[in-house]
This record gives C-alpha cells, structure tokens and sequence, in this order.
C-alpha cells in the first residue's frame, strides 16, 4: 500500500496513467481467489508475468494489458521512475499491435452478471448498514504535549501518512447502539460484538501495511459506554466514552505488540429520518511493536490515534470491504 502511494506520488506517473491507460485498482486477495469470469480474467493475465501465484502466493503489482487480457508490462515497485518506465514500455508495446486490435470497440468485453459473481470474493456492504471511513496515523508530541502528526517522509512510506480502512455495521447493528426509551443521562454498554469488532479489526497500526489483527484472547480488557446526552422529538444524541488495553502477552509489559488507548466521540439519530446521521469517534492512545508486513515500527510505546467518521458510501472508493472482511464470518460474527 505505502508503495503503490510513492509510486502514483509523482506528477508525471499520475499524467500517464490518467492520459494513456483506463486505471483500474483491485485487491489481488480476492482476485486470486475468486472463480469467477473476473477471477478467471485477472488470473489469465497473471500467468503470462513472473507472479504466476504458484501455491495459492500473491500476484501483486502494476499490470498494464490490453482489454483482450494481452499483458504488455508488468512490475511491482515503489520507485516512480522505475514505473514511469513500464508505462512506457507498456505504450511501446500497445503501439507495436496491429491497428485493427487498437482501435476504439475492437474488443466487445460482455457485461458481468451479478448472479454469476463469486459471492466468497464479492464483498458489498450490508443492505441498510453504516460504513464509516477508519483513519490511523502515527503522532507525536510537540514540547506543550500536544499531538500532531509524525514530521518526515511526507510519502507515507515509513508510516508518517494516515492510513485508510472501513468499518461496516449491518442495520441491526446500528439499531442496537440506540436505546428503546431513551433519557437524559441514561448510561449503557456498547454491545460486546460491535466493540470487538472495532478493537479487533480497526485498533490497529496499518501505517505501514497490512496488519495483523487481534485475537479475542488479546483483548486484556475493553469497555465503551454510551450516555444519552439528547433526547427529544427530533433526535437522538449520544456520548460515547472508553478504553481499551490489547497485547499479544496478558502481562503487556512483556507483549511483543499492544495498543492501550482512550475512546471519545458522539453518534446522532435522525429521528424524522430513521437514520444516523453523525458518527465520529477518536481513540487516542500509545502503540507498540510491529506484525510480519508492518515493519519499521518506532522503538517502544508511541502515540496512535484511530478516527472514525461515517460516509454516505455514495462514492465507489468508500465501498471497498474493510481489510478484516477478508475472513468474512469471523469479521461479523465478533465476539458472538
């Protein structure tokens, strides 16, 4: 992920690719897998590079191809002028096909069924759900204590850019953070399955790549509670506090990797529209360690924050499945 963000960093990578090719992104995880024509098609391509995915291994990487599944280039790297480069080598390549393969409905590419979708592989979020955009970023503190974010590499590539992943909740999910009768400061717990499901899934450092998540047994201790701060004909509002300790040892001092933190944020029922329309939390706390693809980990505990803020999901990019949908029962059957 970092690489791909250093490689699409330069102007002249992004002119191309916007200009000379139709970009298209996907998750390898699921096209590797998938068997259906999509799965099929990203596979035949694979096979004529050098990540042929032998043992069910990644495929990974920059592919430039035609429409007809004809690959042209291949690379998987993080230098942009090394990618500069197989974009040109790829549109020498595509220049050198006969006119006729060339030109504009050549290629009559069917429409996908959704009936014949790999449903395993087919992620869309859950009829009625939230999707909310989940944000980490290394900080650090200036001489008052204030947080901001890392100084350095402004690429990201060393884990100073924030990352991005989404958190899904199905409708009854969402419907049970809200109370039958609610009352001015009436206090109660966030259900046990949807704060696993956040400190499993998204209380992580993915900075750097791709994280590992966290098992139940390591959460040493969890609890976010609501209060109603708002209740009238109109609306609902409600406060949302914390905490949380997750370590890979139960004596954290000895944990390899741990994350302890404080949550805040507030969630806002419209009423008259049978919806959420506000969800923002922010979990703020101190990190440590690094799993097997987030190397390069500051030494010790150091701050993290974790933002979360809902989107309409309107926009392609927001539907993308959060990385722990990958195991997708366990991701939505947390803490049952």
């Amino acid at each position: 992920m970092a690489g791909r963000a250093l490689a699409f960093s330069d102007p002249e990578m992004v002119r191309l690719a916007r200009e000379e090719f139709v970009p298209v992104a996907a998750d390898d995880w699921y096209q590797r897998r998938r068997e259906d024509a999509e799965g099929e098609f990203f596979r035949s391509v694979a096979d004529q590079g050098p990540r042929k995915g032998q043992g069910g291994s990644t495929r990974q990487g920059i592919y430039c191809l035609t429409a007809s599944g004809r690959l042209l280039a291949y690379r998987n790297a993080a230098d942009p002028q090394v990618m500069i480069d197989v974009l040109r080598e790829a549109l020498t390549a595509w220049n050198k096909l006969p006119r006729g393969e060339r030109a504009a409905g050549s290629i009559e590419v069917p429409p996908l069924n959704a009936d014949d979708l790999d449903e395993r592989y087919a992620r869309a979020p859950p009829e009625g759900g939230l999707i909310l955009k989940v944000h980490a970023r290394t900080l650090e503190q200036d001489e008052t204590g204030e947080y901001r974010a890392c100084s350095g590499d402004e690429t990201g590539y060393g884990g100073q850019a924030a990352s991005t992943d989404h958190l899904w909740l199905a409708e009854e999910e969402w419907r049970s953070l809200l109370p039958a009768k609610p009352r001015p400061n009436d206090t109660f717990e966030m259900p046990a399955a949807i704060a696993h499901q956040i400190a499993r899934y998204h209380l992580v450092d993915n900075t750097r790549g791709e994280p590992s998540f966290w098992s139940r047994e390591e959460i040493r201790s969890l609890r976010i509670t609501l209060r109603v701060e708002r209740a009238d004909d109109a609306e609902i509002l409600l406060r949302m506090e914390g905490g949380v300790l997750l370590s890979t040892d139960e004596r954290p001092a000895a944990a390899e990797r741990g994350y302890e933190a404080s949550l805040s944020g507030h969630l806002r029922y419209d009423i008259g529209r049978d919806a959420i329309s506000e969800f923002e939390v922010l979990v703020l706390g101190e990190h440590w360690g690094e799993g097997p693809y987030t190397g390069g980990a500051r030494q010790g505990r150091t701050p993290l924050g974790v933002a979360f803020l809902l989107t309409p999901g309107e926009h392609p990019t927001d539907r993308i499945a959060p990385q722990g949908m990958r195991d997708r029962w366990d991701y939505l059957a947390t803490g049952q």
